[in-house]
């Protein structure tokens, strides 16, 4: 029996949730790389130490949870456990830390995501779990997403079907849609098997010597950068590095990764109209083209 919480929705092919590329996981970017160019996030999510916390009413308020303040503090820990690389007690600040770790579109500054062809995803069927699970994104935890939902459908511009005729996808905090729970059940075993390659990154931000060789920033500039509102992004070619050098991908896939990145930001460049091309992404071109006909060493 459906609850009063339950939300219809539909997607009418609008494009416009599809206005700047997606976030993925480390895999997902590895394996898009002819297809996106990428950069490597981090992001510190901080929750209360506890319910007694001073500001754990504003983050239960903010948060939009349907639950009250404690088994909502608790699922969130749970819920950021699947995808946080580090946990970490800031008893100064009365919080916990979690480091997220992921890969992000480049902004072009078109507005839109690199794959639509008119309204249309150009990639639907290799498409990152990110934009399956739209639009009850993976990374809220069940209780928020009916308010999540309510926020996305009333978005000025979208044009979301959200009428009698469109199919229940939310009853509570349950997901009814196959499709978006199996994705949302996906993205916590592709972040699992994305471990590993995530460990070895923290332990390179451990190691100055070795974040330098890598160009990793500290922990506690990737902190920084988050209490200032601010996400800590790098080129991708800086998660590849560790990852050919631990041995998660293979010499030639490092070199084939490059490749593509390289020819995918010539190409952004040759498109550029405006005649302006940013440091930052001529600085990635002059990388990729460094590395890509060569192999790090261990």
């Amino acid at each position: 029996m459906m609850q009063s919480g339950a939300r219809r929705f539909a997607c009418t092919s609008c494009g416009r949730c599809c206005n700047r590329g997606p976030e993925m996981e480390l895999s997902e970017a590895t394996a898009l790389a002819g297809t996106f160019v990428t950069s490597l996030l981090f992001r510190v999510h901080s929750l209360p130490a506890s319910d007694r916390s001073g500001w754990a009413k504003q983050w239960w308020d903010k948060s939009g949870s349907r639950i009250p303040i404690r088994p909502a503090l608790e699922e969130a820990r749970r819920h950021l456990g699947h995808f946080a690389s580090r946990k970490r007690a800031d008893k100064l600040r009365d919080r916990q830390l979690f480091l997220d770790i992921s890969a992000i579109v480049d902004d072009d500054g078109e507005g839109r995501c690199p794959a639509l062809i008119g309204n249309l995803c150009g990639i639907y069927e290799t498409r990152p779990i990110t934009c399956r699970t739209v639009p009850m994104h993976y990374s809220r935890a069940p209780s928020t997403l009916q308010n999540g939902l309510d926020q996305f459908t009333s978005t000025s511009g979208y044009e979301c079907d959200t009428g009698p005729a469109a199919p229940i996808i939310l009853d509570g905090n349950r997901v009814v849609d196959d499709a978006i729970g199996t994705s949302r059940d996906q993205a916590i075993a592709t972040a699992k098997a994305d471990r590993t390659w995530k460990d070895r990154i923290v332990a390179f931000i451990d190691d100055g010597d070795r974040a330098a060789r890598v160009g990793l920033p500290s922990f506690e500039a990737i902190l920084a950068h988050s209490d200032s509102g601010y996400a800590t992004m790098l080129p991708m070619i800086v998660a590849w590095r560790v990852a050919a050098i631990e041995g998660i991908i293979s010499p030639e896939q490092f070199e084939e990764v490059c490749r593509q990145q390289a020819a995918l930001i010539k190409g952004r460049i040759a498109r550029n109209v405006r005649g302006t091309v940013s440091g930052e992404l001529l600085g990635a071109l002059a990388a990729y083209q460094a590395e890509s006909s060569k192999v790090p060493a261990r």
